[in-house]
């Protein structure tokens, strides 16, 4: 009995296989969305005509940007006329963002039977990555005018090579960026990444301009070679102050490291714009000494010694006429003689009666 049972079993499982390769078989040559072409663009150099399964000809480098044009055609003909729409094109480099997949799809449109068109996306390598290689998905998909599903697919694979040695500065900032009067405390903030194969040791991280003074250093112990972990990375803000007999002017403070027993440096320049003190106060006191129309002053009564408040009020644009209400015509005069009058009638009235009591 079980001598029959296992024939039977692998009939079944060749029968199961030969079904999905057919249905496949039969899928791909429904589709009418194919790849016409796709280049890839690593850097400066470009890998043309890729087919399903090829390695990108050039490998990518730690902060590189990748560029895919795809292209992608409707292969009804003329004759069947039918029209495949909300076409969109996907591609995801998997894993390479410290275990996270980076996708970019394209906006969606619509192709006529017999037309190609070419979409591009761009990526941009992680400046932490592990040296090896990547899988790259592309996958487009659309509907054509009868409701059937077109889809394509493709895979790549794309290699990703880092130097042994290689560090490089992800911050370079000041804080004030201008200095003025003030000279002291400026802040120069700086961050250094390690993205070679090889642990960095006796780093010497660096602030420096010669004609300000300016020469801080930190030596760093060491920097690892692992992606995405605390070992690998230094930030620090160091303080310094600009000679107050400095020319005005603007000055290049130089972020620097060095590494690989001082063969190698990373480099950054910003600047740092020193104003002349005796110009910057002469702008503040002009802009000091205008006040705004509607703004409260204090003045100061000579003769009391009294503070009241006041309000500058804006003047009247030129050609503008200017009216005062005389106090005889306001709202005000007029209510104050009614009441008069009717508080005259009512004692008038009181004094009557009175009197005529008084006969009584």
């Amino acid at each position: 009995m079980g001598e029959m049972v296992k024939p039977r079993l692998a009939a079944m499982l060749l029968a199961i296989v030969i079904f999905v390769i057919l249905l496949n078989t039969a899928y791909a040559a429904g589709s009418k969305l194919i790849f016409s072409d796709v280049d890839v663009k690593v850097g400066g150099k470009t890998s043309k005509n890729l087919n399903d399964g090829d390695t990108i000809d050039d490998e990518a480098e730690p902060g590189d940007t990748i560029e895919f044009r795809v292209e992608m055609r409707n292969n009804f003909t003329d004759a069947e006329d039918l029209e495949i729409e909300d076409i969109t094109v996907e591609v995801t480099i998997e894993e390479i963002d410290d275990g996270d997949d980076l996708d970019e799809e394209s906006n969606e449109f619509d192709l006529k039977a017999d037309s190609d068109k070419r979409i591009t996306l761009k990526f941009q390598v992680p400046i932490e990555v592990d040296e090896e290689s990547f899988n790259i998905k592309i996958h487009a998909e659309g509907e054509d005018e009868n409701g059937t599903d077109h889809e394509a697919d493709m895979d790549l694979d794309l290699e990703v090579e880092k130097e042994s040695h290689l560090l490089k500065i992800t911050r370079a900032a000041l804080s004030p960026a201008e200095v003025s009067c003030n000279r002291k405390n400026v802040q120069a903030s700086t961050s250094v990444v390690n993205i070679g194969n090889e642990d960095e040791e006796d780093v010497s991280v660096q602030v420096l301009n010669p004609d300000l003074g300016i020469e801080l250093k930190q030596a760093v112990e060491e920097l690892t070679a692992e992606p995405n972990e605390d070992e690998s990375k230094f930030s620090d803000v160091f303080t310094f102050s600009v000679p107050n007999d400095a020319d005005a002017g603007s000055y290049p403070v130089i972020f620097r490291a060095l590494y690989d027993d001082s063969r190698k440096k990373a480099e950054q320049s910003v600047t740092l714009t020193v104003s002349n003190c005796a110009a910057s106060k002469a702008a503040a006191k002009g802009t000091a000494g205008t006040k705004e129309e509607g703004e409260n002053v204090m003045v100061i009564t000579p003769a009391t010694g009294k503070t009241t408040a006041a309000v500058v009020q804006p003047s009247a644009p030129a050609g503008t006429a200017v009216t005062q209400e005389s106090f005889l015509k306001s709202n005000a005069f007029v209510t104050g003689i009614i009441i008069a009058e009717v508080v005259a009638v009512i004692v008038g009235i009181v004094l009557v009666i009175s009197l005529f009591r008084r006969r009584v």
